[in-house]
């Protein structure tokens, strides 16, 4: 008998949870687990996944998907809810009272260390957070927010790190030279890129800022920024500001981010938050040297001057002299993508599924073929 799992999300817009709900449900054994995903409101560019989809599309803050999640679970018989993001985390901690499924917070972090927004996530965790089995950390970080957060021991708290698609982020797929034809990079100019969601907390702004800085320096860098979000117009308005306009490229939203690291001579990931920091494993698998904030998940993912660059603090100063020390040192550059290839391989998702299918069995008590 199958192991019936809903995956339930606040919504599938791209971003690094909707990623890994992706992730899980296309790797994990289709002979052992039935997979459901649930969004709880729709979004116009929703992420694809080979799954069963059941949209609620109730809205942000409607209690009836308290009542929904509970009616999915009876009418699927669904043994494990496993909820991402707060929303769907708190509406299901809630539906748990009125379902006998077995529920797993998967925390990303992004809402947990906020003062303000955070403050009322972290009341209602200390609150409903008994009614969990389990809670999952996508880092050491988050792990250790959540236990000042919550009464969970250690040991309920497991870390597993988020992953990536291999078959999708591997350079030899790309030609380097007609992605930067087509954002208009010449051969010697030097492309600085960052990829994400263009938020206050990810810093973009100080790329740009850092970028006003390096120009006065040499003609020879240009500026790639990818992703979309609130920030978006600030970022633009910002960019002319600076005299930037003719240096900066705005992609928007790139489904295959892929395809424009592919471009890209350095990243840079400014982010004043970070609970994990996929990008940062993207661009080390695509042979991109990345200059990094020392924040949250991202010290566990790069080593300074080994596997990336750590900046002392995330402002623009500190990324403009890391930008330049790295385009003016070769060996350097080398030393760190070699270095960050050979570490990234530990995000195939291979471990991850692994101690994802593991814990499905444990708290169920049974695994392919046993009976409930």
């Amino acid at each position: 008998m199958k192991i019936k799992v809903l995956q339930i999300i606040d919504h599938l817009g791209l971003g690094g949870a909707q990623i890994t709900v992706k992730n899980i449900a296309e790797n994990i054994s289709a002979e052992d687990f039935e997979t459901y995903v649930c969004p709880l409101r729709a979004n116009p560019d929703a992420v694809r996944i080979k799954a069963e989809v059941i949209n609620l599309s109730y809205g942000r803050f409607n209690p009836y998907s308290i009542i929904a999640i509970a009616k999915l679970c009876n009418k699927y018989k669904i043994d494990i809810i496993h909820a991402h993001l707060e929303k769907s985390t708190i509406s299901s901690l809630m539906a748990g009272g009125f379902c006998s499924s077995k529920i797993i917070i998967h925390e990303h972090g992004g809402i947990l260390r906020r003062d303000k927004t955070g403050r009322v996530y972290r009341m209602a965790l200390r609150i409903l957070g008994s009614r969990a089995a389990l809670i999952i950390a996508n880092s050491r970080s988050i792990q250790s927010a959540l236990r000042q957060t919550t009464n969970h021991p250690e040991q309920s708290i497991p870390v597993i790190s988020n992953f990536i698609d291999f078959t999708r982020f591997d350079r030899s797929l790309y030609d380097r030279d007609e992605t930067r034809n087509v954002l208009g990079i010449a051969k010697d100019e030097i492309a600085v890129g960052f990829v994400g969601r263009l938020d206050y907390c990810k810093g973009a702004d100080l790329l740009l800022d850092a970028g006003s800085i390096l120009v006065k320096e040499s003609d020879s860098f240009r500026f790639v920024i990818v992703g979309d979000g609130r920030e978006k117009e600030n970022l633009l308005r910002r960019s002319g500001e600076l005299g930037l306009e003719s240096r900066v490229v705005f992609t928007g939203l790139r489904t295959n981010p892929a395809q424009v690291m592919a471009g890209f001579d350095i990243a840079v990931i400014p982010s004043r938050r970070e609970a994990f920091g996929i990008t940062t494993v993207e661009f080390m698998r695509m042979g991109v040297p990345v200059i990094a904030s020392a924040v949250g998940g991202l010290p566990e993912l790069i080593r300074h001057e080994n596997t990336g660059i750590l900046l002392e603090k995330p402002d623009s100063t500190c990324i403009a002299r890391a930008i330049s020390r790295l385009a003016g040192d070769s060996r350097l550059r080398k030393n760190l993508t070699d270095n960050a290839e050979k570490f990234s391989r530990r995000f195939d998702g291979k471990t991850q599924i692994e101690k994802i299918e593991g814990i499905y069995y444990t708290l169920t008590r049974r695994r392919t073929g046993e009976n409930a």
